[in-house]
């Protein structure tokens, strides 16, 4: 099966948040999962496969090459979809194409814009998940 690897990497300020409140690592995470699988699901539509669905598995990191906090997220998500053949009732997999440039954009997007909602809900400061600038550490 195709597998890509999706890696969110977080602002400083989050990054904080995060080290000190696994519960928000997790909520994060749920966040990050559920806005790449919706957007498997989306393009298999886009594709003809009405009920396809992906799979993923994520490890959390908590630091960076030079042993610096850094909590970010590597993800391998299959590169395509599962579904049910109607004619044969069997399980099947179809590949997608690889995400263009502006798709990789509009998932950051959907991924900032709920992470910042979900910061606002728990009582945080919104602004810490200004996660559409350029982060320096990655420059």
């Amino acid at each position: 099966m195709p597998v890509r690897q999706w890696v969110l990497s977080l602002p400083f300020r989050l990054r904080y948040l995060l080290a000190w409140d696994h519960a928000l690592v997790r909520a994060v995470l749920g966040v990050h999962l559920r806005v790449l699988l919706g957007f498997q699901r989306h393009r298999a539509r886009r594709h003809g496969i009405r009920d396809g669905r992906s799979g993923s598995m994520t490890v959390i990191q908590r630091f960076g090459g030079g042993l610096n906090l850094n909590v970010h997220y590597h993800t391998l998500l299959f590169d395509g979809v599962f579904f049910t053949d109607r004619a044969n009732g069997a399980l099947d997999f179809r590949p997608l194409p690889p995400p263009t440039d502006e798709e990789v954009g509009l998932v950051l997007a959907r991924i900032a814009a709920r992470v910042q909602r979900l910061l606002k809900r728990r009582g945080l400061d919104p602004g810490d998940a200004d996660m559409c600038r350029v982060d320096p550490a990655v420059e």
